[in-house]
């Protein structure tokens, strides 16, 4: 696998990873509406960031740097993501004036989510892993989405671990490569 590959699909897997705990601290900011809510909060948020990575898998694509199939792959997670969010948002569509008219609104509100959830997360991180703990963050309905989150979590830290190897096994050959040209051996 090529540095940019893996560097690739680490930003991609931060679209859950990151938005998560920000995108259900401003789900939550009012009445709970509950657990559809909270996913259709995070869905919005994840497919407007994973329109920036598709955007950018593009772009190395263009430079020759990524094969069509990443841009592709990330094209149908970030249509599947939008599409989970849109029908998660369904069920409390109306209540309370909550909900998108159209998919497109979905999306734009997507993008502003995001910048939301992004500026919630310095925020919500120490409560998450220092003191208070889960309980203090997330409603009871929210369990599957904090496990779903764990998972990303997870995933994201494997894939930044196989970026890094990656990474210092490429430097530690541009290092020993001139070694071995050298005109004294």
């Amino acid at each position: 696998m090529r540095p940019k590959v893996a560097l690739y699909w680490f930003l991609t897997s931060l679209a859950f990873t990151l938005t998560q705990p920000g995108a259900i601290a401003f789900a939550n900011w009012d009445a709970p509406y509950g657990f559809y809510k909270d996913l259709s909060t995070w869905m919005s948020c994840a497919g407007a960031f994973l329109i920036i990575a598709t955007a950018y898998g593009l772009i190395e694509w263009r430079r020759e740097r990524l094969s069509p199939a990443h841009p592709l792959g990330t094209g149908i997670l970030t249509t599947f993501t939008i599409l989970l969010g849109y029908w998660a948002e369904d069920p409390i569509r109306g209540q309370m004036g909550y909900g998108s008219p159209n998919i497109l609104v979905f999306i734009a509100g997507g993008f502003i989510g995001l910048i939301l959830a992004l500026m919630l997360l310095p925020m919500m991180m120490p409560s998450l892993f220092l003191g208070g703990g889960l309980d203090e963050l997330y409603y009871p309905y929210d369990r599957p989405l904090i496990a779903t989150w764990l998972v990303s979590l997870a995933v994201s830290v494997v894939l930044l671990g196989i970026y890094v190897k990656i990474r210092r096994k490429g430097l530690r050959n541009r290092v020993a490569q001139p070694l071995e040209n050298h005109p004294d051996r």
